[in-house]
């Protein structure tokens, strides 16, 4: 049987977290923003046991994957056997320029 994956925050995911705690604990309640701390990371656990299954996000950045955990979506990379969280970004974010990927028009 195949060794678990460790699902692996990285610095600016764990900043992601904490505002977004802070936010639901101001506009909500301490609860509340529990509560949505827990599906994320519940999120992020059925990411470490399943990590291809999710959305492939090569446009934003090589290897980058997505998960959405409503409004929130989990950006993470594969990586030899970890799962990495890179960003965890409300869904109304503009992505490609998070990512620096942003798309030049061609006039």
């Amino acid at each position: 049987m195949r060794h678990a994956r460790r699902l692996v925050w990285s610095p600016q995911s764990k900043r992601d977290l904490i505002a977004i705690w802070r936010y639901y604990a101001r506009v909500a309640s301490p609860d509340i923003a529990d509560t949505v701390l827990r599906e994320i990371e519940r999120a992020g656990e059925a990411l470490r046991r399943n990590p291809l299954a999710r959305r492939v996000r090569d446009e934003l950045g090589s290897g980058l994957r997505s998960a959405l955990v409503s409004p929130y979506t989990i950006f993470y990379r594969v990586r030899d056997d970890d799962v990495q969280v890179v960003r965890v970004l409300h869904e109304r974010r503009d992505f490609p320029t998070i990512f620096g990927r942003r798309q030049r028009r061609i006039e």
